[in-house]
C-alpha cells in the first residue's frame, strides 16, 4: 500500500512548471486509446503526454527505467514527484478543473484506493498476450 498512499518517489528531472508529464507505452494500442482519452478527458490543459520509448521522453526522464515505464502509467510533476499506475490516473483527476476533479476525491474512500490499483493492474496485465516480450522489444529500439 505504500504506493498508493504517502510521499512519492521524488526525482531529480521534472515537468514542466504547472504542468504533469504522462509517459505512457506509445507502442501498446491500448495505451495510446488511453492517452487520447485523456487528452479528450482534459480540461486543465496542464497534461504534456509523451511516449515513454521515444527520445524526448527518455532525454527529460532519464532516471526512470525503461521496464518501468512500460510497466504502468507513470506521471511526473514540476516537483519530480513520480506517481505510478491507478496512483497516476488519480494524480490527472485531481488536477482537473471543475467537478471533474471531484473523481480524485473517492480515492479517500476506505478500499477504494486498493480497488482502483487492482483493477488498475488486471487492465495492464491484458495489454499484450506476453508483457515480457513487449518490454523486450522496446528495450532492443533503444539500442
Amino acid at each position: 500500500m505504500g504506493r498508493l498512499f504517502g510521499d512519492p518517489e521524488r526525482i531529480a528531472a521534472q515537468a514542466s512548471p504547472g504542468k504533469l508529464a504522462v509517459l505512457y507505452d506509445g507502442a501498446c494500442e491500448t495505451c495510446r486509446n488511453v492517452a487520447a482519452g485523456i487528452l479528450r478527458y482534459d480540461n486543465s490543459n496542464a497534461l504534456e503526454l509523451l511516449d515513454a520509448n521515444g527520445p524526448a521522453a527518455r532525454a527529460q526522464f532519464p532516471e526512470l527505467r525503461l521496464e518501468d515505464l512500460l510497466y504502468e502509467l507513470h506521471v511526473i510533476d514540476d516537483q519530480g514527484r513520480v506517481y505510478r499506475g491507478a496512483r497516476a490516473v488519480n494524480e490527472i483527476l485531481r488536477r482537473q478543473a471543475g467537478l471533474r476533479s471531484l473523481f480524485a476525491y473517492l480515492w479517500y474512500v476506505p478500499g477504494y484506493a486498493w480497488i482502483a490499483d487492482c483493477q488498475y493492474k488486471a487492465v495492464a496485465g491484458r495489454r499484450y498476450r506476453n508483457p515480457d516480450a513487449a518490454v523486450a522489444a522496446a528495450t532492443a529500439r533503444l539500442r
